[in-house]
């Protein structure tokens, strides 16, 4: 019964454990509850996670931010039909894309999921791919009707 009141943490559990105990006067370490949740390093690196505390909330908010820039770039280029519109689409879902591979990568593709080769390999394939990606579509910008005409021609079917 004390353990498991230990183990809950809270202030009211606590209370009880000393109305329950009066004898004790010190509380046990067991029941101290510690606000912060630390890993062991050891642990984290055996599972394949790599330690990179606090990078990810920044590029969680710059990814977000960037998802609330492109809701009004898609009605946009409906009417607007200019290469700059063509160019701005075109990396606005380049850059989406490649961050939204490279957290399925990141979620995914670890060592002890997909192997140890593919695992390193993997982001780097990500980058290539963008890469492709990007070229292929300033390509079709250049050399063909442009991505926000494409669209239109696809939906005037």
């Amino acid at each position: 019964m004390i353990s498991r009141l230990c183990q809950t943490g809270s202030a009211r559990a606590q209370l009880r454990l000393f109305q329950m105990a009066p004898a004790i006067s010190v509380t046990p370490k067991a029941c101290l509850v510690s606000k912060t949740t630390t890993t062991n390093p050891d642990t984290s690196a055996a599972l394949g996670f790599k330690s990179t505390i606090g990078e990810h909330s920044k590029w969680f908010k710059i990814e977000r931010y960037w998802a609330v820039a492109m809701l009004p770039l898609f009605p946009a280029a409906y009417f607007i039909h200019t290469p700059t519109m063509d160019m701005a689409l075109t990396i606005a879902i380049v850059l989406h894309v490649h961050w939204g591979v490279a957290a399925v990568i990141q979620d995914y593709a670890r060592a002890t999921v997909v192997g140890e080769t593919f695992s390193n390999k993997a982001p780097r394939l990500n980058y290539i791919i963008s890469i492709l990606l990007l070229a292929a579509l300033f390509h079709f910008n250049y050399n063909d009707v442009g991505l926000t005409k494409a669209f239109e021609m696809f939906f005037r079917l």
